[in-house]
């Protein structure tokens, strides 16, 4: 198929907000140290509030603190594998769904670039379904960690299996310290998406090679907003 436009999205916090599977994860991770409803629901609470307390990446840490007797015998790296192996309960929104699909009927070319250890990203595809939505997906450590954004591989890639090159081409994502670099070194318009609840809500760009060329503050913004550049690429 030729296509003459794409529309490239990242996956955690743009297509769903991150903290549902942050959610997930830790409810994973107290079912995994008891099998008593309130016990393992109360590990989950003690890990957000470690991450609200501290922020500090540790949170697994303080629960074999905390907890001695609970997670004796367990380490920090099988936690962080119950975490990142657990099938997440996700949920793409219905407005996506449909959004994509109309997208997709009209010829535009869909693709998704997505940092993360391979299993958990693997994991958030498949319960949202995305592989039916999207005409090509790059899970950038499937290439190896040093590929991870904001390295050109995977733009590189999307290029070569669109056709489509620099201003064909649009990035969609929420993070200002990697998302938009390679992008906009290769010539395509990038977009941000920043919305409450976001992990990165609140940061700005250190340079101006990480600034994205435009801002949407909703996903209603941002729909316009791809639409209208859809009407004006060539």
């Amino acid at each position: 198929m030729s296509w003459k436009k794409g529309l490239i999205f990242d996956l955690d916090d743009t297509l769903y907000l991150e903290q549902q599977y942050v959610t997930s994860g830790f409810g994973a991770v107290g079912s995994h140290l008891s099998p008593e409803p309130e016990q393992a629901a109360l590990y989950a609470q003690k890990l957000h509030s470690y991450v609200q307390q501290f922020g500090d990446g540790r949170a697994f840490d303080h629960l074999l603190e905390e907890f001695p007797q609970a997670t004796e015998g367990l380490t920090v790296q099988q936690l962080v594998e119950v975490y990142r192996s657990h099938m997440p309960t996700l949920e793409l929104d219905q407005v996506w769904r449909e959004q994509l699909q109309k997208w997709r009927d009209a010829g535009v070319f869909l693709g998704l670039i997505s940092d993360g250890a391979l299993i958990g990203q693997q994991n958030k595809v498949n319960v949202l379904e995305l592989e039916s939505l999207f005409d090509h997906l790059i899970l950038t450590d499937q290439l190896g960690r040093e590929f991870w954004k904001p390295h050109r591989r995977a733009y590189e890639l999307m290029q070569q299996v669109s056709g489509l090159q620099g201003p064909q081409l649009i990035y969609i994502g929420d993070n200002v310290l990697k998302d938009f670099i390679a992008p906009r070194a290769l010539g395509w318009h990038t977009v941000r998406l920043r919305l409450p609840g976001q992990v990165r809500e609140l940061l700005e760009p250190a340079s101006e090679e990480a600034r994205p060329q435009a801002e949407a503050r909703s996903v209603a913004e941002l729909i316009s907003q791809l639409e209208t550049w859809l009407r004006s690429a060539g």
